[in-house]
């Protein structure tokens, strides 16, 4: 089997001449306060860009929860991507969006980031 680092794609040989696609699977953790939410079944992106992408996605999907239910419950301030293997490879960190409805201006105030 050969595979390449990095963002792009991994090949498997299994017959000469034929190379079967293997699209890498990220994991999206959730770090709260208090704890680190693991994300067990991973989904398949087609690079790092993309599964960037899809957590920058679901942070602003948190942002907007939070800020509709007018304040703070035990959200989530970033997520964390890793590989199959459990290598960190990226940290998406979030702490407020824009003002949405009647709910205070930073939904999530800033915290340490662990």
């Amino acid at each position: 089997m050969a595979a390449r680092q990095g963002n792009l794609y991994r090949y498997a040989t299994f017959t000469p001449g034929k190379r079967e696609l293997i699209v890498p699977k990220y994991y999206f953790h959730y770090r709260t306060d208090e704890a680190l939410i693991r994300d067990e079944s991973g989904s398949e992106h087609p690079d790092l860009d993309a599964a960037e992408q899809t957590a920058a996605e679901m942070g602003r999907a948190i942002i907007e929860k939070v800020a509709g239910e007018g304040g703070e419950m035990d959200a989530p301030r970033s997520i964390e991507i890793t590989d199959a293997a459990g290598q960190d490879l990226l940290y998406v960190v979030f702490w407020a969006g824009p003002k949405v409805g009647d709910g205070p201006a930073t939904p999530i105030e800033p915290a340490t980031v662990h």
